[in-house]
């Protein structure tokens, strides 16, 4: 099938694009003349865009009186009027850069003013320093960095005209109107993707390029309309397989939502950031803004950063006067350009010289080093993967690496009333998200007390992967003489919710390890006599499949097993009537996935009687999938001599277990018996 003209000259246009980003450091720009600006009025070439050239490059005429009235005589809009008196300049055009002196350097530093406003002198200087060491020293006492100095020296950073832009996010409108035709008969949609995977597959391999789309998908409300945006691809560095992989993606977009520009201007703004590099924005939209979000003020934001050289650039696809004013302005408050997609044919010559230049001045991403983990302070002691193998700690620092849905169990003698305080320091390893919102961990430390029971737990959910180390704290006071345990652990990626699962890009990413140092603090103990608090005893005994199997105990011990969902254990301890017990068991709950997001196990702790009569049942719902030990107990006074008996187990309890026929991984389980408090051991 032949392509309209129309998605031709749209496809040229956005190949244009990425020339003018990443040959910016060959293109000198001419400031406009007079007789140059009247021959675009005489040609009709849109206000925008000459407002646009003139805001770029200046102009090389007085805007006195006289001009101006020519100007109006000749067709100048007041927009254009207006550009050229802001531009306004001496005739003798660029203005001679100040040669910048040591004193000046010094005097600057020693006023306050900000590296980044001397280096900008310095870029428009054409001094070079000869510094010797009593230069440097006097440089250096009054503030400078070793980066200025360099600067001075003349080595000195590209600034954002001359640099190469290495990072580019594309923002593709799929918002129901997308569907309107154009004056082909085509779809606007059908244009666009197909303009849009050409462009992909002409992208130079290595450059860095993040693709977002929203309203691809029909809600139940306004509100969800609007959080409908997601991340088709990452920042990250083009090849072939991925260009083939993001037109396969994009062919597949479907168009029903909302317009929540702002917002996916924000996204693609936490994109961008990922890296320190010269990096620009093209949106490609046919409407303003319906989701209550200012797009103009996101787009001013990202302007801001000085290393946004190539701007926020946008097409309009057919749009009506209202909806370009909107567009254009968010293309003015991002210093890009704004493109109306009826206007392509115009640029299409232009657009096939650039196309050869692209070629030949786009540079790829520079090659990334290899990642720098983080160093954390801390002593690598062997934890336990359960509460019945905590490994036993005293105050101090410790460190170690957790993988996702996993945790790790300390010890830690304690007295009753001590403050125990657990700080952990979290560098959250890097992945990315599939979609917006789906980048998010938590992390959490519990403090149980010597039997199992739960004393204080708190969580943290780290968004994307910032690059400063993340802190909780659980602080609580002992509540009986022994142990305390406490675990910190890794929670599974999920959605904004904190409970929702998160989709991984690409699917099967495999993250490195998190790594953690966990600080434990105590308090002054009171009556501390300094010797070590009594074990409870860890008995090496297997858990049975029924009474006759039943495992035996003795107390107090704690005995370690796993279980499926769907499987009962059983343990057992002699006792003497009257004897009160206290039992508690810890689960990890067995991970899985329901329909619905419906996930929930349920433990059940039974005690049974010598005659293996029912005394007393407790049960525990564990929603979702948390990495923790979840705790169940109870207390129960034995009724006669002989056996008493327990049996735990595990069930689904919620929908069904996704996909049909996954068998979950058992998890850990640990009881405790233990005399009741107050009762004599």
């Amino acid at each position: 099938m032949r392509r309209s003209f129309a998605a031709a000259a749209l496809t040229g246009l956005l190949a244009g694009f990425f020339v003018a980003a990443l040959s910016t450091s060959a293109l000198a720009a001419k400031p406009v003349s007079e007789k140059s600006l009247l021959k675009l009025i005489e040609l009709g070439t849109d206000d925008s865009t000459i407002v646009s050239s003139i805001g770029r490059n200046g102009i090389d005429f007085q805007a006195g009186d006289e001009t101006l009235k020519r100007l109006k005589e000749g067709g100048a809009s007041p927009e254009v009027l207006q550009a050229v008196q802001k531009a306004a300049r001496p005739a003798s055009g660029k203005r001679t850069a100040k040669a910048v002196a040591l004193k000046d350097v010094i005097e600057l530093l020693e006023s306050g003013a900000e590296e980044s406003t001397i280096l900008g002198l310095l870029q428009k200087s054409p001094t070079l320093f000869t510094l010797g060491d009593a230069d440097e020293a006097r440089l250096r006492k009054a503030g400078a960095t070793d980066r200025l100095i360099e600067a001075m020296k003349g080595n000195r950073p590209k600034s954002s005209q001359q640099a190469d832009v290495t990072d580019i996010a594309i923002i593709l409108d799929c918002s129901g109107s997308m569907m309107e035709r154009q004056k082909e008969g085509v779809p606007k949609i059908v244009s666009a993707k197909r303009v849009v995977s050409d462009l992909v597959r002409r992208i130079p391999n290595g450059l860095r390029l993040a693709f977002i789309v929203y309203g691809t998908e029909s809600k139940a409300t306004p509100e969800e309309s609007c959080r409908d945006i997601k991340i088709l691809r990452p920042l990250s560095e083009l090849d072939s397989g991925g260009k083939g992989e993001l037109a396969r993606l994009i062919s597949q977009l479907n168009v029903k939502g909302n317009t929540p520009i702002a917002d996916s201007l924000k996204l693609a703004g936490r994109e961008l950031a990922k890296n320190d590099a010269f990096c620009g924005l093209i949106l490609i939209s046919d409407g303003k803004e319906t989701c209550g979000g200012d797009p103009a003020a996101e787009a001013a934001v990202l302007a801001s950063n000085p290393k946004f050289s190539f701007g926020l650039n946008v097409i309009g696809l057919d749009v009506h006067d209202d909806e370009r004013q909107s567009l254009e302005q968010i293309a003015a408050k991002g210093k890009g350009k704004y493109y109306n997609a009826d206007s392509a044919a115009k640029l299409e010559e232009a657009v096939v010289a650039m196309r050869t230049e692209l070629e030949a001045k786009a540079k790829p991403a520079p090659e990334q080093r290899g990642s720098r983990e983080t160093t954390l302070a801390g002593k690598a002691v062997k934890a336990g993967a359960f509460l019945h193998e905590a490994g036993l700690i005293s105050a101090g620092e410790y460190k170690g690496k957790l993988a996702m849905m996993e945790a790790h169990y300390y010890k830690v003698p304690v007295h009753k009333g001590q403050e125990v305080r657990a700080i952990g320091q979290i560098q959250k390893a890097f992945y990315n998200g599939r979609w917006a919102g789906h980048n998010n961990q938590t992390f959490s430390i519990s403090v149980y007390g010597g039997d199992f029971t739960l004393i204080k737990r708190e969580k943290l959910m780290i968004v994307e992967v910032p690059k400063t180390i993340q802190t909780l704290r659980a602080a609580c006071n002992a509540t009986t003489d022994g142990f305390v345990y406490i675990a910190i652990a890794a929670g599974d990626n999920t959605r904004d919710d904190g409970i929702m699962p998160g989709e991984m890009y690409p699917a099967d990413f495999k993250p490195k390890p998190s790594a953690y140092a966990l600080r434990i603090r105590l308090g002054d103990a009171a009556g501390d006599s300094g010797a070590a608090p009594a074990e409870i005893p860890v008995a090496a005994v297997a858990a049975g499949n029924a009474f006759g199997q039943a495992g035996d105990l003795t107390c107090p011990s704690i005995a370690a097993t796993d279980i499926k969902v769907g499987e009962v254990v059983f343990y057992k301890t002699k006792v003497k009537k009257g004897e009160k017990l206290h039992v508690a068991i810890a689960g990890q709950k067995p991970w899985y996935m329901a329909e619905y997001n419906g996930v929930q196990a349920t433990y059940t702790l039974t005690v049974y009687d010598d005659d293996q009569v029912q005394l007393a049942q407790k049960k525990l719902d564990v929603p979702y999938n948390p990495p923790n030990a979840q705790i169940l107990s109870q207390d129960v006074a034995a009724t006669q001599d002989g056996q008493m008996y327990f049996s735990v187990s595990c069930e689904n309890t919620g929908k069904l277990i996704e996909p049909p026929g996954f068998q979950p991984k058992p998890g850990f389980l640990a009881i405790q018996i233990a005399p009741a408090a107050g009762e004599a051991q």
